[in-house]
C-alpha cells in the first residue's frame, strides 16, 4: 500500500520538473568551483518553445520488476483563461492490474499557463486513492500575487470547501507548468536552473541540477538525454527521496523518463509513447517551408 501511496509523486514530478521541477518542484551543485552565478534564474519567452498542442506522452510506471501503473501528460489545447492566452496541460496517473486491485489510484490534473512567458495561472487536482477522493483546485492571481487554494472532499459533497491564500510571486509554477518551462531552457551540464513552485501552500525556490549527458533506453525507444535532478525532497514533498528526470538532448526536450527513489525502492516512469491528438485547424501550428 506505501507503493501506491506514493503514486501521487509521479505526476507532481512531471508535471514537476520541477519540472518541477519544481517546478517542482537549494542545493549546491557538487562540481568544482560552483558558484552563484551558475544557477540559471528562468527567463522564458515563448516564441521557440520546443512544444505544441496536440503534444502526448504515455508513460509505464514500475516498482522494482512490477508493473504499477500508467501516466499521461497532453498538451491539449491553446485558449483564453483569465484574459489571457495560455496553455492547457491535461495529465493522469492510474494504477494498474493488481496494483490497482489492491489499492486503486486514479488521480487527474489540469494546468493553464501564459503562452507568452509560461507563467502558472491555475491547476486543479482530481485525486482518488483507494477511498480518498478529493478535488483541489489552486488559482494564481499575479497581480495580487496570492496563490487561493480551495480542497473539497468530493466523499463529502455536503461539507463546505476549505479555502486558505498564500504568497506568492509575480511569476510562479505549478507542479505540472513547471516540467514545460524546464524544457524551455538552455541546458548545460554543470550548471543548475531555479524557479519558484507553488503546490497550494508554501512556495518554493527549486533548484534543478543538470547532471549529465547520457543514453536512455525506454519502450519508446534510445534516446540521448539530460539526466536532471530537481530538488524538491524534504520541502515540496515532505518525504526523503531523490528525484531524476532525463529529457531529450535535442530541441524537442521531450520527458522520456523519470526515478523516484524513496523508501521503498525506486520507482520509474519510462516513455512508451509520443504522439499527438487530433488538434482543431485554428490552433495547429503553420507548416514549415
Amino acid at each position: 500500500m506505501n507503493l501506491l501511496l506514493h503514486l501521487r509523486h509521479v505526476p507532481k514530478v512531471f508535471l514537476a520538473v520541477l519540472a518541477g521541477f519544481a517546478g517542482s518542484l537549494l542545493l549546491r551543485m557538487a562540481v568544482p568551483e560552483w558558484t552563484a552565478a551558475a544557477a540559471q534564474k528562468p527567463s522564458v519567452t515563448a516564441s521557440t518553445v520546443p512544444f505544441e498542442v496536440g503534444e502526448r506522452f504515455t508513460y509505464n510506471v514500475s516498482w522494482k520488476v512490477f508493473d504499477a501503473g500508467i501516466a499521461t501528460m497532453t498538451l491539449a489545447e491553446k485558449t483564453s483563461f483569465q484574459n489571457e492566452e495560455t496553455y492547457r496541460i491535461d495529465a493522469a496517473v492510474y494504477s494498474t492490474g493488481i496494483v490497482s486491485a489492491l489499492f486503486k489510484v486514479v488521480d487527474v490534473f489540469e494546468s493553464f499557463f501564459q503562452a507568452s512567458d509560461l507563467c502558472s495561472r491555475r491547476i486543479t487536482k482530481q485525486i482518488q486513492e483507494g477511498r480518498r477522493h478529493r478535488e483541489t483546485i489552486v488559482t494564481f492571481d499575479a497581480k495580487a500575487r496570492q496563490a487561493r487554494m480551495e480542497d473539497r472532499d468530493l466523499n463529502r459533497p455536503d461539507l463546505a470547501p476549505k479555502r486558505t491564500e498564500s504568497p506568492v510571486p509575480s511569476c510562479v509554477q505549478d507542479v505540472i507548468s513547471a516540467l514545460y518551462v524546464i524544457r524551455t531552457k538552455t541546458l548545460r551540464v554543470g550548471e543548475l536552473v531555479q524557479f519558484p513552485i507553488n503546490d497550494g501552500g508554501r512556495t518554493y525556490e527549486v533548484t534543478v541540477e543538470i547532471q549529465a549527458q547520457e543514453e536512455v533506453r525506454t519502450p519508446a525507444g534510445t534516446f540521448q538525454a539530460f539526466r536532471l535532478e530537481p530538488k524538491v525532497f524534504d520541502g515540496l514533498f515532505k518525504s526523503k527521496g531523490r528525484l531524476f528526470v532525463w529529457v531529450t538532448a535535442d530541441a524537442a526536450r521531450m520527458p522520456v523518463q523519470l526515478k523516484a527513489k524513496i523508501n521503498i525502492g525506486t520507482i520509474t516512469a519510462a516513455l512508451t509513447q509520443a504522439d499527438r491528438i487530433p488538434v482543431p485547424a485554428h490552433q495547429r501550428s503553420p507548416a514549415k517551408l
